[in-house]
């Protein structure tokens, strides 16, 4: 009995990312993107550096790709972690120390050579932070990325106001402050977290296809826009980089205050509107004036790809959490289809240059940059994927379902074994199980087999096509039938049947 209080009393702790003494060192990602800033994008001043930006994010890609291939088959140890944290770091200040000599020096042998190491120091500097923030909740991780996102975007937009050389210098010491800070985040103990179970390791191939495929088609877009209209980066102005940066900081701390103080549903399809529509008011804003408003749009759709940073670090964490598979794979394929799709766009804008299609490249590309969102929208708007448990869920609030029991002979009652063979699925077969076994009606047992599958009250709502009070309504009343009081006793009582019939 007193180890169960204990356990609960540990679950309440683990519920709580504010009063946290560790809170600090998962900070220190935002030193890895404050770095990139004084590195390569000249703190957004402009959109990019232009063919030295396009170099480093196709090796930034490249590392990501291949670090993920190798994680497939040779899943990392602590002594590869550590390899690749230290191996970012040096990489990432020898970059940072070729840009100060190159820019000083005008050497483009020099700039190049930078470019290529930082760009693999960046992939690696930013991939040793997955160690440290897979082992945290979903509430943690949202708490953290996303004020790490705030963090560095008011120290890109103070440094954007510094003279170059304090910049770039500034930058060499973001390596080694990451460093620090990840050391210390990987120590600290964080209790004990609820026990994730890798349930999407029942997903088809095609959601992972198709999640990746929206990551490529939106990156897409938004390389489309940075290099709008011919591959050339856009001066921003103190404005713009205010309507960046601030804009940042203010989606960032709405983010965490609707999910982690109104403790309100966070759904994947969500933070992508959020995306989208940023994306969407850039677009029509270069569509409608190409000249006047070209700083002002690129100012909000640089917004949107800084946005996407934190969006896709705590989703990949949420998968790499519930899924067997290396957290380098999830993190580098996904990473790498974003940057790599975003480079050859890019690329794509600097060959019609070079064609001289001037004349009507404006409007073509503006198209590109329709049909690449549209795509987007299409594949990641909704909350049908993945199919096995809902992005962006607490694990204490909505446990993944577990199987259906399975009976001896001896236990098998004929009634449930007709009303089961009657029903065709997983989801069918666990709502007859109720009604046969505990008299819930049919609305009850559909709701009931939800919330075990994962599904939250809002989802249940809209697929049953009934109001969110009449959820709660058949919830509870189910919940009375079946002498539980929380999805997971639920789910407690499920498993226990099942280990009852073994």
């Amino acid at each position: 009995m007193t180890d169960d209080i204990d356990a609960r009393n540990r679950a309440h702790a683990w519920k709580a990312p504010w009063a946290t003494p560790f809170f600090a060192p998962f900070l220190g990602l935002a030193a890895t993107r404050v770095w990139m800033q004084c590195t390569f994008f000249g703190a957004y001043a402009q959109s990019d550096a232009g063919t030295l930006t396009i170099v480093n994010q196709l090796f930034y890609g490249l590392a990501m790709l291949i670090g993920a291939l190798i994680a497939l088959k040779h899943p990392a140890t602590p002594g590869a972690r550590r390899a690749v944290s230290f191996a970012g770091t040096f990489l990432m200040t020898v970059g940072s120390i070729l840009i100060l000599l190159g820019s000083s020096s005008s050497n483009m042998g020099i700039l190049l050579a930078a470019c290529i190491l930082a760009g693999i120091g960046g992939a690696l500097g930013g991939a040793m932070w997955i160690e440290a923030y897979i082992r945290l909740d979903l509430r943690r991780c949202i708490l953290y990325a996303f004020l790490s996102l705030a963090l560095g975007s008011f120290g890109g937009l103070v440094l954007s106001f510094a003279p170059v050389t304090t910049m770039l210098a500034a930058g060499m010491l973001m390596p080694a402050l990451s460093l620090l800070c990840h050391q210390r985040a990987v120590r600290i103990d964080i209790g004990t977290p609820p026990e994730p179970k890798p349930v999407f390791d029942a997903e088809p191939i095609s959601t992972a296809l198709i999640i990746v495929g929206g990551l490529a088609a939106f990156g897409f877009a938004l390389g489309v826009a940075r290099g709008f209209p011919l591959g050339q980066p856009v001066q921003l102005d103190v404005p713009e980089r205010m309507v960046h940066q601030l804009g940042v900081i203010a989606v960032s701390l709405f983010i965490i205050w609707w999910s982690l103080v109104k403790n309100r549903r966070l759904g994947f399809s969500f933070l992508w509107r959020i995306e989208i529509t940023l994306v969407a008011f850039g677009t029509l804003a270069l569509s409608l004036f190409p000249d006047d408003a070209l700083p002002l749009a690129v100012a909000v759709i640089n917004a949107a790809d800084t946005l996407m940073l934190g969006i896709m670090w705590v989703t990949l964490q949420d998968v790499a959490r519930h899924t067997s598979r290396d957290a380098y794979v999830i993190y580098g394929l996904a990473w790498a289809a974003r940057v790599l799709a975003r480079d050859a766009a890019r690329v794509l804008l600097v060959f019609v240059a070079s064609m001289g299609a001037a004349a009507y490249a404006a409007s073509a590309i503006v198209g590109a940059m329709s049909f690449a969102l549209a795509l987007s929208m299409v594949m990641l708007l909704t909350n049908e994927i993945p199919r096995t448990r809902q992005l962006l869920t607490w694990d204490n609030e909505v446990p993944a379902s577990p199987a259906l029991p399975s009976r001896r002979k001896e236990d098998r009652n004929p009634a449930v074994d007709n009303a089961l063979d009657a029903s065709d699925g997983s989801l069918e077969r666990t709502e007859a199980w109720l009604r046969a076994h505990f008299g819930l009606s049919k609305r009850e047992a559909q709701v009931a087999a939800l919330i075990a599958m994962g599904r939250s009250k809002i989802y249940i709502a809209e697929h049953l096509f009934i109001a969110d009070n009449t959820v709660r309504t058949h919830a509870k009343n189910a919940y009375a039938k079946l002498g539980v009081h929380s999805n997971q006793e639920l789910i407690d009582l499920i498993e226990q049947q099942e280990a009852r019939m073994r």
